[in-house]
């Protein structure tokens, strides 16, 4: 019975790899130095940024609202800031300051900042630094409506042309993998175990020639995605593709027909087939038995061998143990400074300045989130999009004289107390559409 295989491809210099918000990417051991040094061009090159400027102070302190009057607020309110510019060099790149605080899901947000080593870290790049489609349509799903006469759902933003075409690729996916769910023949053909079982995506098997080329074959991933069954046998579920960056660049790859692919890049990760794949730094990684890896280049799953409820290109698959549902995957791998158990054990520490019943929310993909909190709780927002935002009391773009954060910049946070009663709309003044509302009710004894 096939079940945990030599790491042999740290002794030859193999590539490795892992998916997710506590998971791991791919790095050439031999070519760490050069990924190094490449990740710090991305950070620190703003030739070509797009650059935003926020208001903050030097430590990166949130600023405080201490009431929802205005008046109130303006009487305990500090001076102004002195202006920190943002910069995002491509698609690929962390933001160039440090961020506020943890923020961001794996799977789910452009960014994810978690807390490794006592710093704030971006771990997780992914899609293009504007708004993405993140729509939860199956393989099977697109392939009913490429057959159907039905008008194309709008949220899904594909012509006929380009479903006709991405149905095609994936078809093509399903097709040059088959072979695989004999695990053998894809060990013959070169793939080698990479990681342990990754909770709700499974062990990843690599096949260094073909990562290597940075070439998209659809019929020929470079990653093959296998879990146990009940019999603790090798069963197939899925597949992943990798394109490194420093083959094919740092912007965001066009990859399949459609906007529904959101490639994702990772950062500070460790690897290993007897350890949890998960975010560290790089001397706990080490001292735990596992690789680490500085950063990598461009990913994307496409689960063409079953009807993944999150979606074809999903980070994530709940058909792959342990049973979650979307809700639990997204809370499982939020990385907030709420603390909270990960699949795979770890727990994310909270963050010592944040009060203990604070509500961390994502700024995500263009969306302010409406949420329901007890009188005098206080709310942090963490933007996790790669384009600056506004948390400004009022609608549809108009502020009303309120609370506001003015501009926040990836990665950058703002905290309000709420210390009355009532329902508290705001908006993004950059972007008219984002609108939320903050419902407070009366604190219960």
């Amino acid at each position: 019975m096939l079940r945990l295989l030599l790491l042999t491809s740290v002794v030859t210099g193999a590539l490795l790899i892992a998916c997710g918000g506590s998971d791991s990417a791919p790095q050439t051991i031999s070519d760490a130095p050069a990924v190094v040094e490449e990740a710090e061009q991305a950070i620190t090159d703003t030739g070509d940024a797009t650059t935003t400027v926020a208001e903050t102070d030097d430590t990166a302190t949130p600023v405080e609202e201490y009431d929802d009057n205005p008046a109130a607020a303006d009487a305990v309110a500090e001076p102004d800031p002195e202006p920190v510019v943002v910069a995002i060099a491509n698609d690929a790149a962390p933001p160039s300051v440090v961020p506020d605080r943890p923020g961001g899901a794996s799977g789910f947000t452009h960014f994810v900042f978690e807390q490794i080593g006592g710093e704030i870290t971006t771990t997780l790049v992914e899609g293009p630094r504007g708004e993405q489609v993140r729509e939860a349509v199956s393989f099977p799903q697109l392939q009913a409506l490429a057959q159907s006469d039905a008008q194309l759902p709008p949220e899904l933003q594909l012509t006929r042309t380009e479903l006709g075409t991405l149905v095609e690729q994936l078809g093509a996916v399903r097709d040059g993998v088959l072979r695989y769910q004999d695990i053998s023949v894809a060990l013959a053909d070169g793939y080698i175990q990479s990681t342990d079982v990754v909770p709700n995506m499974g062990a990843h098997f690599n096949h260094d020639g073909r990562i290597r080329d940075g070439v998209l074959n659809f019929d020929e991933p470079e990653i093959l995605i296998y879990k146990l069954d009940e019999a603790q046998e090798w069963e197939l579920v899925g597949t992943s593709f990798v394109l490194p960056y420093q083959l094919v660049g740092q912007d965001h790859p066009a990859g399949f027909a459609g906007p529904l692919d959101n490639w994702h890049m990772h950062y500070s990760l460790c690897v290993g087939t007897q350890i949890n794949s998960r975010s560290a730094d790089a001397a706990s990684c080490v001292a735990g038995g596992g690789i680490f890896v500085p950063a990598y280049g461009w990913m994307i799953h496409a689960w063409v061998l079953d009807d993944n409820p999150m979606g074809v290109f999903s980070m994530w698959n709940p058909n792959v143990p342990p049973t979650l549902t979307t809700a639990e995957i997204q809370q499982s791998r939020d990385a907030s400074s709420d603390p909270h158990p990960h699949p795979d054990g770890t727990v994310h520490p909270h963050v010592p300045d944040a009060p203990e019943d604070a509500v961390v929310v994502n700024i995500q993909n263009f969306h302010h989130a409406t949420l329901e909190i007890e009188e005098g709780q206080t709310v942090i927002w963490v933007n996790v999009d790669g384009v600056p935002h506004t948390i400004t009391a009022g609608q549809n773009g108009a502020a009303n004289g309120g609370f506001d954060s003015l501009v926040l910049g990836s990665g950058q946070s703002y905290t309000h107390l709420f210390n009355q009663v009532g329902e508290f709309e705001f908006t993004c003044t950059l972007h008219p559409q984002m609108n939320g509302t903050i419902i407070v009710v009366p604190r219960s004894t």
